[in-house]
């Protein structure tokens, strides 16, 4: 079973800090790593961690950092064939500060990533699909998205994070219209609905937006789904966090995961949750789990999978 997912690849460069400075003023930092980035290269890798087949289709500059970022997710048994080579333009790198108690705030140079067009996306590139995952607020390579999969049978996922929340509902609601399972952060839940809780922007986005599946995360009280009318919410696991980074799209594979493995709502919820739990406890946006330790995870706590 293949899973594409279109959006960006870049390298992140990973600070530590107690603190941010401020104009001309330096903090020091406690520790310093790197890795492979983007939330759609994140989402293949943790597909491909869950046992199914992992396309990423995206776009990197003819640079050595791009190089660096498509031998790591060739490592991962990501298919990289589709992704696109822009010259002349560098690859994306973001620039991660994550403090101790693992929040992070992230500066980001999309670079190469921009060069990704809906010309690129042709049907060719995804034979065999069974699933395409939009981790971009790019709207018009969501539409293009949305055509191809109804053209070869294929269920769809969105994710547009902040930069598709800030468009607005207007936008938001015609980009997703049809889509089978849109994901949302609480964050960016209330920026779309223009709502001061989580639990009103859930209730207006449930109204507003023609979708099969509404999933909002919630950070540490968990996450909740809106389908056919019904609302379910699902605690998330208590852990002691290191790094955020890239546990909503290691949340959003687990889901779709269990979505394709035709699990219920709450299957689904409890799984995603779970991954997403021992996702931040190690640094990295990379660091997913494979589906058997989220399966012995749940089972440590008494949890049937």
């Amino acid at each position: 079973m293949i899973v594409a997912s279109i959006g960006n690849l870049n390298f992140d460069i990973y600070l530590k800090v107690y603190e941010l400075p401020g104009p001309d003023e330096n903090v020091e930092a406690l520790d310093l790593y790197t890795g492979g980035g983007g939330s759609a290269a994140n989402f293949a890798v943790a597909i491909a961690k869950m046992g199914l087949s992992a396309r990423f289709i995206g776009a990197v500059g003819e640079d050595p950092l791009g190089e660096i970022s498509l031998r790591e997710l060739r490592a991962e048994g990501v298919d990289v064939s589709f992704v696109k080579r822009v010259r002349g333009v560098r690859s994306g790198v973001v620039v991660v500060l994550v403090h101790p108690d693992g929040v992070k705030r992230m500066v980001s140079y999309r670079g190469a990533n921009l060069g990704l067009t809906p010309a690129d996306l042709t049907v060719d590139k995804f034979a065999g699909v069974k699933h395409i995952h939009l981790a971009t607020g790019r709207t018009e390579l969501i539409l293009k998205a949305k055509e191809i999969a109804r053209e070869i049978g294929a269920s769809i996922s969105v994710d547009g994070g902040t930069a598709l929340a800030r468009k607005g509902l207007e936008i938001v609601r015609a980009a997703v219209e049809g889509v089978d399972v849109v994901f949302m952060n609480h964050v960016e839940a209330q920026l779309v609905a223009n709502a001061g809780d989580h639990k009103s922007a859930v209730e207006k986005l449930a109204r507003e937006l023609k979708v099969g599946e509404l999933v909002v995360t919630l950070g540490p009280i968990g996450a909740v789904v809106f389908k056919n009318g019904r609302l379910l919410h699902v605690d998330a696991f208590k852990v002691n966090a290191v790094d955020t980074t890239g546990a909503g799209d290691c949340f959003a594979a687990a889901y779709i995961t269990m979505y394709l493995r035709g699990r219920d709502l709450y299957e689904r919820l409890l799984f995603a949750n779970a991954a997403a739990a021992i996702k931040v406890t190690r640094p990295s946006a990379r660091a997913s789990p494979r589906y058997d330790e989220v399966v012995a995870f749940l089972e440590s706590l008494g949890y049937k999978i």
